[in-house]
């Protein structure tokens, strides 16, 4: 077999299955593309000693981004015959993949993506209390959990446990409405099922990584996020032939 795009990604539970938001806009690019690939899992406390052992230069302060992760997924290694580099950060990623693999093509660059980045971290916020167990209970296994977990209680102050409640769910959900109806009006300006209509963007898989992860977390929470904005759902199965490989 020739050389293959190696996609770094970060380890769920075994049988290890991509659930994580960023690496899934790389995954969703590769899978769109029909780029050959293969996964090479990481455990959340070895992303950085393993990256940082590979020629990948560290990321950088940005006036978006001050104090940077300096090892993040998805990362990628190209083939021997694209060269070889390794690219870190899904956008750059995406724009090196374009000029390798340009058909079919993926729109980058719109200002919906723009939109999008601004409302991450405000929906995050709101629904952290209710995710966070998940992501420890469903969905990482024994070599991240830990990490995870003493992150986030540092987060919260409090265990985990305590945050695993029905009326931390209901409110989480209450929060995030105003978010959702937000990033629902990126996908209402044309007739979808996608950002620009019937062509496939960057930014249409910046909102399916967030779907994903929403499954993976808990069935329910997928299931109520569409609920709340059929547009979503619509995006949702327009999408499902490139979600199909999680692995």
């Amino acid at each position: 077999m020739s050389d293959q795009i190696t996609l770094f990604d970060l380890a769920g539970k075994p049988p290890s299955k991509s659930w994580s938001p960023n690496p899934w806009k790389t995954r969703l690019n590769l899978n769109y593309k029909s780029i050959p690939y293969k996964t090479h899992f990481l455990e959340w406390p070895n992303i950085t000693p393993h990256l940082s052992s590979l020629p990948i230069s560290a990321n950088t302060p940005t006036p978006e981004n001050p104090t940077p992760l300096p090892y993040t997924v998805p990362t990628i290694r190209l083939p021997a015959d694209k060269g070889g580099a390794y690219i870190m950060d899904s956008k750059l990623i995406a724009t090196e993949l374009e000029k390798l693999y340009p058909e079919p093509p993926l729109i980058l660059n719109l200002p919906e993506e723009q939109e999008i980045e601004a409302l991450g971290p405000k929906f995050l916020k709101s629904m952290a209390p209710a995710i966070a167990p998940k992501v420890a209970q469903n969905v990482l296994g024994e070599g991240s959990r830990a990490y995870f977990v003493e992150k986030r209680e540092a987060q919260f102050g409090m265990k985990l446990e305590e945050l695993d409640k029905a009326e931390v769910v209901e409110k989480a959900w209450a929060d995030v409405v105003p978010v959702v109806r937000e990033l629902a009006e990126v996908l209402k300006k044309r007739e979808g099922p996608f950002v620009l209509g019937e062509r496939v963007s960057f930014a249409d898989f910046m909102l399916v990584g967030w779907m994903v992860f929403l499954k993976r977390c808990e069935e329910g929470f997928l299931k109520r996020f569409v609920e709340m904005e059929p547009v979503f759902g619509r995006l949702w199965e327009a999408s499902l032939k490139w979600a199909d490989r999680d692995l």
